[in-house]
């Protein structure tokens, strides 16, 4: 099994290379590096995260709203990479270039510091937040009763 991690290695490598093509790719292998793991701390705490496009939005829609300063920046700074992904992946007429690559893969790289840096107590506040965030204003329940 692969964790997302690895995907920033491969980012990195990309990010210093020669061509658009590396930078484009050093992008999206940026954000899927945070997206799976934020994804993996997500189901961590209890929620079922959907599969395929719903979850994107899902994650950085929770992180945002988890109560937990360090963390709801992780789900800002995960939007953003979203969108420069977006861009990377499908904007093939508007040129990346390697600094728009550095960013990403340095974001990348604060999104699993904050990751790291979150406490039990951390952990606990922002799943309590999250399920109410999802019950009062999304009226929906993904949460699960799960052991760690």
């Amino acid at each position: 099994m692969i964790s997302g991690r690895a995907f920033l290695t491969l980012a990195e490598v990309w990010s210093r290379g020669d061509s658009e093509a590396e930078w484009r790719s050093a992008i999206s292998r940026a954000y899927y590096a945070a997206f799976h793991e934020c994804r993996a701390l997500l189901s961590e705490f209890g929620f079922v995260v959907p599969r395929a496009d719903l979850a994107h939005a899902f994650l950085w829609r929770r992180l945002e709203n988890c109560g937990v300063t360090k963390l709801a920046s992780v789900g800002s700074q995960l939007g953003v990479l979203r969108r420069e992904r977006n861009q990377a992946d499908y904007d093939l007429h508007l040129t990346i270039s390697q600094d728009t690559s550095l960013r990403a893969v340095s974001s990348a790289a604060r999104i699993f510091n904050a990751l790291d840096a979150l406490s039990s107590e951390d952990h606990r506040l922002a799943t309590e937040a999250m399920k109410t965030y999802e019950r009062d204003v999304l009226r929906e329940t993904t949460w699960r009763n799960r052991p760690r």
